[in-house]
């Protein structure tokens, strides 16, 4: 990169429901700092709410993005062994290293946890600042656009890790958006012997089908499979990824009696959920937050086993992530990848 460059492209977000592609000043970087050109960067869920104005967190004006891949451009940094050229996946989490979570091997869970894209400005930019020990090396087999399908496993790994798999042979999915699709496929590839995946909507359910997934219609049609398929037990292990309000009472009637819940999703605000059937059951519920290191290595070994560029609806370049992001958010695409480097359509 010439050093004569001073400004790049950058997708902010400006207030609710404004999302615009701005020329603002390139970063420079301090010790211990990268400067990345973002090769590839994806529209996550927590997006939406940030591009509503809904996100408890984020403040405008923001470079949006925290799925992202890219290659060093500079660095100032004697600690990690990296050097410019080399191919990263990012892992976005800034922690605060004092709280009890982060003083006792738990910094995922910081108590003021915050993230690149949603606190501070995040990759979906030509380039982006970022500290060189949250850059991991790409392996020469994944692209930059399944490199920013990382994040989102990792995500996927960490929830399914909450449960042990010895005695799991049923285990059911609700939700068949991105997150609720690699849970499923985690899932599978771990050697659990029946994945259900569940959706309300039969698009969803159909890609479902061609990643090589059991899908069934939510509702009463899931019910009956899943008695059917348990003798009327119920599923081993419920993995909630739709995060709507009916999921939460769902879960406790499709778990068996000592059967396990994991909470993958966010819900927005608390739901009504049937204690009675925790008790009685004696359910376990799991809640599950983001990632930690290990579980971004996991993901990045992972993912040449796994159909993942099928969950890569579309693709574009950076001018056109607003509209990217509206097809997101009306589900009509599963996962939307920005290319930043390109030029217009």
């Amino acid at each position: 990169m010439s050093d004569s460059t001073e400004t790049m492209r950058a997708a902010q977000f400006l207030g609710p429901h404004q999302l615009e592609i701005r020329t603002v000043a390139l970063p420079a970087i301090s010790e211990g700092e990268a400067l990345v050109a973002i090769e590839a960067c994806g529209f996550c869920g927590s997006d939406l709410s940030i591009f509503a104005g809904t996100h408890p967190r984020a403040r405008a004006p923001l470079t949006v993005g925290h799925e992202l891949a890219g290659r060093i451009v500079q660095i100032k940094d004697a600690v990690t062994g990296l050097r410019v050229g080399d191919r990263v996946t990012v892992f976005p989490l800034i922690t605060c290293g004092k709280c009890y979570a982060c003083t006792h091997g738990h910094s995922h869970v910081c108590r003021q946890l915050r993230l690149f894209g949603i606190d501070a400005d995040g990759g979906m930019a030509q380039f982006a600042k970022l500290p060189a020990s949250a850059l991991i090396p790409l392996p020469d087999d994944v692209s930059y656009e399944i490199g920013a399908l990382i994040e989102p496993l990792a995500v996927v790994i960490h929830g399914i890790s909450r449960v042990p798999f010895e005695d799991v042979q049923l285990a059911v999915v609700l939700g068949a958006g991105p997150i609720g699709l690699l849970t499923a496929l985690v899932a599978k590839a771990r050697g659990i012997p029946e994945v259900l995946v569940s959706d309300v909507l039969p698009h969803r359910r159909e890609l479902a089908e061609q990643l090589g997934l059991r899908a069934v219609a939510a509702g009463e049609e899931l019910r009956s499979l899943v008695m059917e398929l348990s003798d009327n037990n119920g599923a081993d292990v419920i993995y909630e990824c739709a995060g709507h309000p009916s999921a939460a009472l769902e879960v406790t009637e499709l778990a068996r009696s000592r059967g396990a819940i994991v909470n993958l999703s966010v819900f927005k605000k608390p739901v009504e959920i049937d204690m009675q059937a925790v008790n009685f059951k004696e359910l376990e519920i799991f809640g599950s937050r983001v990632y930690e290191r290990k579980d971004f290595e996991e993901a990045l070994r992972l993912a040449p086993a796994l159909p993942l560029a099928a969950l890569i609806t579309r693709t574009f370049p950076l001018d056109q992530a607003e509209a990217a992001l509206q097809q997101f958010r009306a589900g009509e695409v599963c996962k939307a990848i920005i290319f930043p480097q390109q030029g217009p359509a």
